[in-house]
């Protein structure tokens, strides 16, 4: 290849040291944030399976994404009186190596409180993540990290875990826990979860960050790049 894509400075750096090639062979070009996603207010709320406060992860069930973690933080919290009425809701397809955050849900003293949503469709997507009081992503790795992202451009808070690509692409605009730590995990979602000015600044802050993220700005960098060979 006389070029490659990184989707992050993350993904270029290991690119770098996995297969030892050259910096200047590597173009880091954002992906981007469909413009699909954004706040839907209350509207977001309009589905009777949604008229509870809960917490959503979105994304694949397997180990990367640390998801027994997110369950365990969720046990913590629901031992609190501020979050009795709360649920966890794991949404998306099951991957490799699911049966453990089955296992652990099911081992859970809530777990009729953690809802498996299954695979979403676009328009579900969007909803799921105006609807949550806190979008959690708690993942070993990520080399861009697009959950997030479309989380905070639905007007909903993140925390996440402090790894890969995740500080780079939501910079101060996220809570940022270790994913080893599960009481860390469970602290920052209930800071994120009370009403009040850290969370409206969360808020605003996510709208902000994501809108760095266009496919406009990712197709014109991409042809920029491209006209360099012609």
């Amino acid at each position: 290849a006389d070029k490659i894509i990184a989707v992050s400075e993350f993904t270029k750096k290991d690119l770098m040291e996995s297969f030892k090639l050259p910096s200047e062979k590597i173009q880091v070009i954002y992906s981007g944030i469909s413009e699909e996603f954004r706040p839907l207010g209350n509207n977001g709320a309009n589905d009777a399976r949604l008229n509870f406060p809960y917490i959503l992860y979105l994304g694949t069930l397997e180990p990367r994404k640390n998801i027994t973690a997110l369950i365990k933080a969720f046990n913590i919290l629901k031992s609190q009186s501020d979050f009795q009425n709360w649920k966890l809701v794991l949404a998306g397809r099951r991957g490799w190596l699911y049966e453990n955050i089955l296992k652990e849900a099911a081992g859970s003293p809530f777990g009729k409180d953690i809802i498996f949503w299954g695979p979403v469709t676009p328009s579900e997507k969007i909803w799921l993540y105006s609807a949550a009081k806190v979008f959690a992503y708690p993942s070993f790795f990520e080399g861009f990290g697009f959950p997030p992202l479309e989380a905070q451009a639905c007007g909903c808070p993140v925390v996440v875990a402090c790894r890969a690509a995740l500080k780079e692409t939501l910079s101060d605009s996220a809570i940022f826990i270790d994913p080893w730590k599960i009481d860390e995990l469970a602290g920052g979602i209930k800071k994120v979860a009370a009403d009040g000015p850290l969370r409206d600044n969360m808020v605003k802050a996510g709208l902000e960050n994501a809108k760095r993220f266009s496919w406009r700005k990712t197709a014109e960098k991409v042809l920029d790049l491209f006209n360099q060979y012609n």
